[in-house]
């Protein structure tokens, strides 16, 4: 998976890097520093001094960095391309550098997996080395906004703090990445609420049934949680030796992958799992590997699948 933090200078893209770098589920990847500094150590000038040199050094690891399988790069060829515009437009490069950063990222920027971009929110740093004028990083960002614009790239946005930039990050590779979900086994009736009005009213009917039918004092019987980065997600199990029945199973917040990564947890703890399906969550239950069989449960109108998976 190919992954880029694009953005203008001072706007915390290094930062979430090294925040990235700590996350166990990131493990590897590779991380690919900011050519910036790696370029000033060798006493190129960088920032509103950069040149043809500068410029062909940083446009090309950028167009190197694309074979790469399975990274995360602090700046990709967008920005190549609107540093070079911005010093081809003051006369510091020449016409043929700017052709050369355009094909670059017409060729390379369609290859990425996922483009973040970090808007300016923080006030700018000066560090020695980033460019501490604001008024040339108005001009970079939008150099930014046009050329997204123009190649139309669907560049995703990170505000707030570097733990909430880091949230949404992930938040994007949920059920693209393989995540360390932990299942949790609840120990109070009052973790069997949620915020979403809908997934609350399961949950309620999920426990009373469990209640009914004796379930709730059944060693046996565990209702497994799941919380990670702002969603939330309960399974509600019947264990049978090293095989399980998925009696009850829902997420807060359907589409980011949790209910995937749950799902997979339980495989990995399970040999066997069996369940009853609604047409709804068919697709979802086919796609993490359950076979359906001829068997239906007609429940309140709705018709119920049995389905099993099997390691």
């Amino acid at each position: 998976m190919k992954i880029a933090i694009t953005g203008a200078q001072s706007t915390g893209k290094s930062t979430l890097l090294q925040y990235l770098k700590k996350d166990d589920d990131l493990i590897g990847f590779e991380f690919i520093e900011e050519l910036t500094r790696q370029i000033a150590a060798k006493g190129i000038n960088i920032n509103e001094e950069g040149s043809n040199f500068s410029q062909i050094f940083t446009v090309t690891i950028h167009a190197e960095n694309i074979v790469k399988k399975h990274f995360i790069s602090d700046r990709c060829a967008l920005d190549g391309l609107v540093y070079t515009k911005w010093l081809y437009d003051n006369d510091k490069v020449d016409k043929w550098m700017l052709d050369y950063a355009i094909g670059v990222a017409k060729e390379v920027l369609p290859r990425y997996d996922f483009i973040y971009y970090l808007p300016a929110e923080i006030p700018i740093e000066d560090d020695g080395i980033r460019s501490a004028d604001e008024t040339f990083r108005n001009e970079i960002l939008v150099l930014f906004e046009g050329y997204i614009k123009e190649f139309d790239l669907k560049v995703i946005a990170l505000t707030g703090s570097v733990a909430e930039r880091a949230k949404q990050f992930k938040r994007k590779l949920r059920g693209k990445i393989a995540f360390k979900t932990k299942l949790v086994e609840a120990d109070s009736i009052y973790e069997l609420s949620s915020i979403d009005g809908p997934t609350d009213k399961y949950l309620t009917q999920s426990y009373k049934y469990w209640v009914k039918e004796g379930y709730a004092d059944d060693s046996k019987c565990k209702i497994f949680i799941s919380e990670n980065e702002g969603n939330k997600g309960w399974a509600f199990i019947r264990e049978d030796g090293k095989n399980c029945h998925l009696s009850r199973f829902t997420v807060e917040y359907k589409g980011d992958g949790l209910g995937t990564d749950m799902f997979t947890s339980l495989q990995k703890r399970y040999k066997e799992i069996t369940l009853w399906s609604n047409p709804e969550a068919k697709g979802f239950y086919t796609r993490n590997g359950v076979m359906f069989s001829n068997m239906n449960n007609k429940v309140e109108g709705k018709t119920y699948t049995y389905g099993t998976w099997k390691n």
